[in-house]
């Protein structure tokens, strides 16, 4: 090949790399789709309070069954309570939501949150010196802190209670941390001028709550009972200091947060003890 046909044959290569490369910088050229945007988390945590995002129901085949669960934790008085329409399912002795300890449908980071919880059971627990499955632990609950009785396994309310815990089960769970020794051993009669000051506004000065409407409605409490008959009973966890001075503490009144409470840790101590110096259902023998 001959040196002049060389450089013609070069400079028109040069020619059409050179105008592909314009074409790509060109202000001309349609810029590449943007990336679709990500998932949303599987494992973001849930916010169910009122100023959260709100409980929504999956789409899927269980969407009723978790939507019933929801419902069963918010509003366990009125589906399965003593004053329940239907009597076969009035599994819960007195008129108190879950809620009402698992703050916001159990998603309140501070107060016993049921997030993650699923897939740590069947667990060992020290209380019961054995492993349970979940399915005894609900029923725990169901015999403590609503001084009831069990759900059958195969119940309905058995399947909603696990399907909705599952579907809240993905991110990590909270541990809450030990509760501090307080500066002087915990008084009744200090805690009871607490609970006046402070915890009377709402639960009312003789500790029996405030209904939303009125006995046998099955409307539950606006401000739950902490001790009489329609409260949580003796073998409770909330009846322990381990749990019950964190909660109040953390979380109440509501409103307060663990960087911002209200009462003093002696104070959660003080009231605690009085509290649990009132009169409450006896629940199961070996607590």
């Amino acid at each position: 090949m001959k040196l002049s046909t060389f450089a013609v044959l070069f400079l028109f290569g040069c020619a059409i790399v050179g105008g592909a490369t314009l074409a790509l910088i060109s202000p001309q050229q349609t810029p590449p789709a943007p990336a679709a945007p990500p998932a949303p988390s599987t494992t973001a945590w849930p916010d169910y309070s009122a100023g959260g995002m709100g409980f929504v129901a999956p789409a899927s085949a269980d969407g009723e069954l978790v939507a019933y669960g929801y419902r069963l934790v918010s509003q366990t008085f009125a589906l399965i309570g003593p004053e329940a329409p239907d009597a076969a399912v009035r599994f819960a002795g007195n008129n108190l939501a879950c809620q009402n300890c698992h703050l916001d449908g159990g998603t309140n980071r501070y107060a016993l949150p049921l997030v993650g919880v699923y897939g740590t059971y069947p667990k060992f627990l020290a209380r019961d010196n054995r492993v349970v499955s979940l399915r005894e632990r609900l029923n725990e609950c169901m015999t403590r802190s609503m001084n009831g009785r069990p759900m059958p396994d195969a119940s309905r309310e058995m399947s909603a209670f696990l399907a909705y815990l599952k579907f809240i089960g993905g991110p990590e769970p909270v541990h809450a941390p030990p509760v501090q020794t307080p500066p002087q051993p915990a008084d009744a009669a200090r805690g009871s001028v607490v609970f006046a000051e402070i915890c009377a506004v709402c639960h009312q000065k003789d500790g029996l709550g405030a209904r939303t409407g009125s006995v046998n409605d099955a409307g539950g409490y606006r401000f739950p009972p902490l001790w009489g008959p329609d409260s949580f009973n003796d073998a409770a966890g909330m009846d322990r200091f381990a749990n019950a001075v964190g909660f109040i503490r953390q979380d109440m009144p509501r409103g307060v947060d663990p960087l911002h409470p209200q009462l003093s840790l002696q104070q959660a101590w003080d009231v605690v003890a009085y509290m649990r110096s009132q009169p409450r259902p006896h629940g199961p023998v070996g607590r």
